[in-house]
């Protein structure tokens, strides 16, 4: 057995270190000391599920370790219960550490030493020359022991090694926000007292729901490090956002600091005179009366501060549970199915009643009891938050409680939740391992089995298109788009033959259709470049690599590709800052032409503004525009615009998106002209209910397209809606359709308006109108709605038990008394007049005796 081991009282420098030793030995074990500092233990709180194993000296037989690694020290004195090992017979010793030889040292085997700033640096430049692969949280980690011990690169002891292993950390993703959330900068006499008073006269203010700490102070002498007092006055108020000034002599400095990344503290401290960048900014305010400062800093504020992502924002939802009388067996296999550390548990009305973890599964497991139900080992006093509960909350909570999970409670019942790995996605952004995991398990194995077919070929394949952003945005997704850097009709009958299933192609366009057994489809496409001969046309195509094939694409949200190659699988492919946009939740284009050449694009992007979440960036916006104004949108196609405008009236709250197109001024191009105000609103919001009232009355699912493009050809002539149908290649029977609603709209908004009480007369109304038109009456009002109701559940279902034959075998020729009797007998049963067979029989005799 190796251990890697670091001294008593471990700060952030040997904490990383033996992290980072865990990367150059990966079979080794980190054993924490007895003592770690406080800000360490933090930092293992809130990232445990993240890192390596970590065990305790209890944990481990020092009698059976053959190698010991030694990190940041090298006294075996200050190794605690650890330096046991060093004891055992042919043990081998490697030691780390960047502090001066003494006399008491260890005798190491292998000694890595150097006089650096930090020791982390040592083994960070180890992994550097290894080309280990750390991800972004190993870089923070292992930056915050590097400033920790440079003091953040002012000791004398600091060296340019630390400087480039720094500088490396960065370009793998260290996070200096959080790095410098977890450290504690040493202040002089005088910035203690400067200190103190900043302390003093601070006070918090909330803008858009964002906490801001606001002080100043006024001195004699000029304090240096304004600065670092500012960022220490975040730390102890635990508040993201902090402006500081001072008046010193005859000057006033101001200092920000954020640690929001979606505050622009630069553009706060303008109106003043400061700059700088996004997260620090600093200035000497001239021109402004002291006491006039913190007027103008907190309407700067304002204007520049946006409401930030709250928890339900990013919780992880729907939310798996188990209900409380499962057993811990049944349990243990839910948490191993989908691969949790811990699930939420619910009662009989689904309230959250406690959660268990995979250690108590264990505990309980060990002791016989994996029959018993689960909510006998629950954690009953769980700590829980509201949607609208702040990313910093959410934080705090796990680290004061030692906690991984924050349940997210509405009205009584779990709507979400938020973990590490949630947080952590907040912070940095999926990671590529992140993305394939999420995926179901039956994805993952076509993934694997598509890069073992493309080493096959030597071919290079990449998951592309919506899957993709939705994994980084935790919507599931089952569209599997592959983009293949050659022949992709070759790749796809190689690909299909391993999955057992048929093969479409279309040599025309070098893709091919895959169709599983299960009816799931893979599309396969060759990568190509796109070119437009003119605005509006179609494209051109010729065959090209990935990042021209992504290059193509609309907008940078769905220009991200996932590795599907053996070298770097599960890699993204991100060129056009595509990760970034989704964070900050902004649709854009990739260049100023791309609505241009395909003005569909504007409706896309107002779909996935609705649909998402996300909104046109002003520049985008400005575009769209533009091509609107241009009458492009009007040159298209009509079943380009047609299949565009279908998916944006199937989407779940269609009213957004349509009042979006009517305010770009894109509903008149395509000759809709109707007027998208408040009262159309309701009305396609009453009309989408009332259809879900009525969906269980009609044995065929109604097309959600169809009902609202009736609303909004509402006005126009039948001559007007047929020309339009044609022109946007509406088909036949759907055309049909819309026309028939329309003709006979305006008998029906007469005749149902009132309880029509006459079962007969109501019978005949309604049976002659399209099912669409009985969805859209029912949504004009309570009379209408009962009306079209009585119809359907109880008129609709009216039918003779006997007919002609039951007639001619009661002794009666065929004749044109046939259709009189039965059509009477059938008014009679409406009103509830006869029931029963041998009624109608009876009726029946009579009615043919007096005819």
């Amino acid at each position: 057995m190796d251990i890697i081991v670091t001294h008593l009282s471990s700060d952030f420098d040997s904490f990383a270190g033996m992290v980072a030793a865990k990367k150059i030995y990966p079979e080794a074990r980190i054993i924490l000391p007895a003592a770690i500092n406080y800000n360490v233990r933090k930092f293992i709180s809130l990232y445990e599920e993240e890192l390596p194993v970590l065990y305790e000296s209890g944990d481990i037989d020092f009698k059976k370790v053959k190698r010991v690694i030694v990190i940041d020290t090298r006294h075996p004195g200050r190794l605690g219960d650890s330096q046991e090992a060093l004891y055992n017979e042919n043990i081998k010793a490697i030691v780390y550490d960047h502090h001066r030889k003494t006399p008491l040292d260890l005798k190491a085997d292998d000694d890595y030493s150097m006089e650096t700033g930090a020791s982390t640096t040592i083994l960070v430049e180890n992994i550097r020359n290894k080309k280990i692969g750390i991800s972004p949280l190993e870089a923070t980690l292992f930056i915050t022991g590097i400033y920790e011990d440079t003091g953040s690169f002012t000791y004398p002891g600091t060296t340019s090694g630390d400087m480039e292993a720094a500088s490396f950390l960065m370009e793998k993703g260290a996070n200096l926000s959080i790095a410098l959330k977890f450290l504690n900068l040493s202040l002089s006499k005088e910035q203690h007292g400067l200190l103190e008073n900043l302390i003093m006269n601070c006070k918090k203010i909330k803008v858009n729901e964002t906490e801001v700490l606001l002080s100043s102070a006024v001195i004699p002498e000029y304090i240096e490090g304004l600065s670092v007092l500012t960022r220490k006055l975040s730390q102890i108020e635990e508040i993201s956002i902090v402006i500081c000034w001072v008046k010193m002599r005859e000057k006033t400095y101001i200092v920000a600091r954020s640690d929001d990344r979606n505050t622009d503290v630069s553009a706060i401290l303008k109106p003043v005179g400061g700059g700088g960048h996004p997260q620090a900014a600093s200035g000497i305010i001239t021109g402004t009366a002291f006491d006039r400062i913190e007027e103008r800093i907190v309407s700067s504020l304002k204007a520049n501060i946006k409401k930030p992502l709250l928890a339900r924002d990013i919780m992880s939802h729907p939310v798996r549970v188990v209900k409380e009388d499962l057993s811990i067996e049944e349990v243990g296999r839910v948490l191993k199915k989908y691969g949790h550390s811990g699930i939420p548990i619910v009662d009989g009305k689904d309230r959250l009643s406690g959660i268990i973890t995979r250690k108590d599964i264990d505990k309980a497991v060990g002791h016989g009891l994996s029959h018993a139900p689960v909510k006998g080992f629950r954690s009953q006093n769980v700590v829980r938050a509201a949607p609208g509960s702040s990313i910093d909350l959410i934080q705090n909570l796990m680290i004061e409680n030692g906690i991984g999970r924050i349940p997210i409670i509405e009205k009584n019942k779990i709507t979400g939740i938020i973990t590490r790995k949630d947080i952590l996605r907040y912070l940095y952004g999926s990671s590529s391992t992140e993305i394939i995991e999420f995926f179901s398990g039956n994805i993952q194995e076509i993934l694997k089995v598509v890069s073992v077919v493309s080493k096959n070929l030597k071919y290079k394949t990449y998951l592309v298109g919506g899957i993709v952003r939705d994994a980084i945005l935790r919507i599931p997704n089952y569209d599997i788009d592959i983009v293949v850097e050659g022949d992709g009709i070759k790749f796809g009958g190689q690909l299909a033959e391993r999955l057992g299933c048929r093969m479409e192609s279309h040599r025309k366009f070098g893709t091919a259709v895959l169709v599983l057994d299960n009816g799931q489809h893979i599309d396969i496409a060759s990568a190509r470049v796109e070119y437009y001969r003119k605005p509006a046309a179609l494209p051109t195509v010729e065959y090209g690599n990935i990042k021209q094939d992504l290059a193509r694409r609309d907008f940078t949200i769905n220009c991200l590709a996932l590795s599907l190659n053996k070298k770097n699988f599960g890699e993204i492919l991100d060129y056009f800052g595509g990760r970034s946009d989704i964070k900050s939740r902004k649709i854009k284009v990739l260049h100023k032409m791309s609505f241009i050449e395909d003005p569909t694009r504007i409706f896309r992007a107002v779909r996935f503004e609705k649909r998402l979440g996300f909104k046109m960036d002003r520049h985008t916006e400005a575009l769209a525009r533009t091509t609107i104004d241009m009458d492009m949108v009007s040159r298209l196609g009509g079943v380009r615009i047609r299949d565009e405008l279908m998916s944006i009236l199937d989407e779940n709250r269609p009213w957004n998106a349509i009042k979006r197109l009517f305010d770009l001024g894109a509903l008149k191009k395509i000759g809709l002209s109707v007027e998208v105000n408040g009262r159309f609103i309701i009305s396609v919001k009453n009309l989408l209910r009332a259809a879900g009232q009525l969906k269980p009355y009609f044995k065929y699912s109604m097309s959600q397209w169809r009902l609202v493009a009736i609303l909004l050809l509402e006005g126009k002539s039948p001559e007007e809606i047929e020309a339009w149908c044609n022109l946007m290649k509406i088909k036949k029977k759907d055309t049909i359709i819309i026309l028939d609603c329309h003709k006979k709209w305006a008998n029906a908004s007469m005749e149902l308006k009132n309880e029509v009480k006459d079962n007969v007369l109501l019978y005949s109304i309604v049976k002659n109108i399209p099912d669409e038109l009985k969805i859209i009456a029912s949504s004009w009002g309570q009379e209408y709605l009962a009306n079209i109701k009585k119809y359907l559940s109880r008129l609709s279902r009216v039918s003779l038990d006997i007919d002609g034959n039951t007639l001619k075998e009661l002794g009666y020729k065929p004749s044109e008394k046939f259709r009189k009797v039965l059509s009477r007998l059938f008014e009679l049963k409406l009103q509830g007049r006869i029931r029963g067979k041998e009624q109608e029989i009876k009726e029946a005799r009579s009615m043919m005796e007096k005819l």
